[in-house]
C-alpha cells in the first residue's frame, strides 16, 4: 500500500474463524499506512456523481425519520447506509460516533435531532467538524470514551472502525458502559464471508492490509459482541463499491499499472444492482450489525 515494500501475515483462527493479521504492526509502521493527503477523513466535500450519490442518501435519511407513508419504503434503501440508529420522531438522544471523520454523518444525525457527539484520531477532520458546528467532537481514539460518564449515550455508532482496533474486546466493553440500559450499539464492517472477499482473495478492497488488524464474518462478529454482554442482535448488508475496487486492484496488479480507485465512479455505480442482490442474498461486502445492552 502507498509504494510501501512490506509483507504482513493475515491468518485465521481454525477454532472461531477470526481473521487477523499476526504479528500485528507497530504504531510506527501503521502511521506509515495513513499518508494524510490519502486520508478519506478530513474530506470537507465530495463532487461529482459520488458527491450526488451522497446528497441523495441524505434525502433518504432525512424521509426515514419522518412519520410518512412513504417511510417505510426508505427505511428498507437506507437500513444501514450509513449505518444510522433507529429513533422516533420527538425523542432526544445522545449518540457517539467512534471514528467519526469530518462529521458527514453525524452533522445529518445532529440535524435529525440527535445531540451528536464524536471522537476521531484525525486533528484535521476534528477542525472540519468543528466547522460545521460539531462543537462535541474530540480529538480522539476509543480509548477516549473513558472520559464521558457512565450509561450516557443512547447510542454508539462505529462504523469501518473495529476493524482498525487492536483489541476489540476492550472497546466493545468500553462501549458496554458507556450505553445506557437498552441503548443500541451499531458496528458497520468489512465481511470476510462476503462473495466478493472469496473471488479476489488477497485483493478484496475490503481486505485493507494493514490497516484492518482484524477482518469479521457475520458469525464472529456476533460472537464478540455476544461475549461482551450484549443481545438482540440484527445485521443488515450494505455493500459499497467493494466489487469495483476489488476489479481495479487485480487489474493493477496483473498490469503493473497505478489506476486510482476513486475515478471510477461510474463503474461502482453500474455495479451496484449486482452488489444490492448480494446484499439481499446476505453475502454482502459490508455488514452493520446492531445490538442492545
Amino acid at each position: 500500500m502507498f509504494d510501501i515494500p512490506r509483507l504482513f501475515a493475515v491468518k485465521r483462527c481454525l477454532g472461531c474463524g477470526l481473521v487477523f493479521l499476526d504479528p500485528q504492526p507497530s504504531p510506527y509502521i501503521l502511521k506509515k499506512h495513513y499518508p494524510h493527503q490519502h486520508y478519506y477523513a478530513y474530506k470537507k466535500t465530495i463532487k461529482g456523481l459520488s458527491g450526488l450519490i451522497r446528497q441523495f442518501r441524505k434525502y433518504l435519511i432525512r424521509r426515514y425519520y419522518q412519520p410518512t407513508f412513504f417511510s417505510k419504503l426508505f427505511s428498507v434503501i437506507v437500513q444501514s447506509v450509513p449505518a444510522i440508529p433507529a429513533k422516533p420522531k420527538g425523542v432526544t438522544g445522545k449518540i457517539l460516533d467512534v471514528g467519526c471523520g469530518s462529521g458527514d454523518t453525524l452533522a445529518l444525525l445532529q440535524d435529525l435531532g440527535w445531540e451528536a457527539y464524536g471522537l476521531e484520531i484525525d486533528n484535521a477532520a476534528v477542525k472540519v467538524a468543528h466547522e460545521r458546528g460539531l462543537e462535541n467532537v474530540k480529538q480522539g481514539g476509543y480509548e477516549n470514551m473513558a472520559t464521558y460518564p457512565d450509561k450516557y449515550f443512547d447510542s454508539i455508532r462505529l462504523y469501518h472502525v473495529i476493524e482498525h482496533i487492536p483489541d476489540p474486546s476492550k472497546c466493545l466493553q468500553l462501549i458496554y458502559k458507556k450505553l445506557k440500559p437498552g441503548g443500541e450499539v451499531i458496528l458497520g464492517t468489512p465481511n470476510f464471508d462476503s462473495v466478493v472477499s472469496h473471488i479476489f482473495g488477497r485483493f478484496w478492497y475490503n481486505l485493507d492490509v494493514p490497516r484492518h488488524l482484524f477482518v469479521f464474518s457475520p458469525n464472529t462478529l456476533s460472537k464478540i459482541v455476544k461475549a461482551e454482554g450484549f443481545s438482540h442482535l440484527s445485521m443488515v448488508f450494505c455493500s459499497s463499491d467493494g466489487l469495483g475496487r476489488s476489479i481495479i486492484y487485480t487489474l493493477n496488479e496483473a498490469f503493473k499499472k497505478k489506476m486510482d480507485t476513486n475515478k471510477f465512479t461510474l463503474l461502482f455505480f453500474i455495479l451496484y444492482p449486482l452488489e444490492w442482490l448480494l446484499d439481499k442474498l446476505g453475502t454482502g461486502d459490508i455488514v452493520t450489525l446492531r445490538a442492545i445492552k
